[in-house]
């Protein structure tokens, strides 16, 4: 079993090519090594392996529980496997600002108590131009905090909603479109640290964040940006360049994401299945 798989370190702090063929993925033994290296590496990059959507669904059965689409959920034959398919070619208003909305550092599952362990993505079309992904490391970035600043970040709560990152795309929304950010995710309140059962401790911030409780709006909106600018420096960070059949799957508790901006001829599809989360933000 040994020699089925290999990983490779991409940075210091984040990432790891991994070696394997498609039908090993599954194989015993397989999906736990993709869990410790996951832990230890927070990304994990499969170049060009080519895995079948079946294949993928399986992967990510073996690695937990998968998790369907809900919000994402567009009635395709992807979607009713598992998957959700992410491209600009959308017709739906709601399904095409999900897309957009990638290209802001976020944490996926924010919207929930318990987000998602892991999320993994694979590339069926690469984009002819932008549209590469971006991931930064959070538990990193709380690591190489200075000890005053994390002391001051205990015991505060943000709320996280839809309307924080539609008013990026859409900063005059009218009514009709806060009441549909607010009936997909309203605004949902979390400890601002999150200390997570393996000892490590990630900020609970990103695009989705719109205030923090205990300061004014200004202060908290001023806090956020700092937080996101720290986390996202080059020292915590990881660009993804897609290639045809790359997946990628990462550790979403413990990170930031972001896709690169890209216009619909760009003809960027990705499919992303979503391993089902068992902790509670707190």
């Amino acid at each position: 079993m040994a020699g089925k798989i290999r990983f490779e370190p991409i940075t210091e702090n984040l990432g790891a090519y991994v070696h394997v063929a498609p039908e090993d993925t599954v194989a015993e033994g397989i999906p736990d090594k993709i869990l410790d290296a996951l832990t230890r590496y927070g990304v994990l990059v499969f170049p060009r392996i080519n895995l079948s959507d079946e294949q993928m669904v399986a992967l990510t059965g073996a690695l937990g529980q998968l998790e369907k689409p809900v919000a994402t959920a567009d009635g395709s034959e992807q979607s009713v496997k598992g998957i959700y398919r992410i491209s600009l070619d959308k017709a739906d208003k709601s399904q095409r600002e999900y897309v957009v909305g990638n290209n802001w550092w976020h944490m996926d599952g924010t919207s929930y108590d318990i987000p998602g362990k892991a999320t993994l993505l694979k590339c069926e079309h690469p984009p002819s131009s932008g549209g590469d992904t971006e991931f930064a490391h959070l538990f990193a970035a709380w690591e190489a905090m200075p000890e005053a600043r994390k002391k001051q970040l205990e015991g505060l709560h943000v709320v996280h909603c839809l309307e924080a990152v539609g008013r990026k795309m859409n900063p005059d929304p009218s009514e009709d479109d806060l009441e549909r950010w607010h009936r997909v995710f309203p605004p949902t309140e979390h400890p601002l640290v999150w200390h997570q059962q393996s000892g490590r401790t990630s900020l609970v911030i990103g695009s989705t964040a719109w205030a923090i409780r205990e300061m004014s709006d200004a202060d908290g909106k001023a806090l956020l940006d700092e937080l996101v600018a720290y986390c996202t420096g080059d020292d915590f960070t990881y660009r993804h360049h897609w290639q045809q059949g790359d997946l990628v799957i990462f550790n979403n508790p413990g990170l930031l994401h972001r896709s690169h901006p890209y216009g619909e001829e760009a003809g960027r599809v990705m499919h992303r299945t979503t391993v089902k989360g068992s902790e509670t933000i707190s």
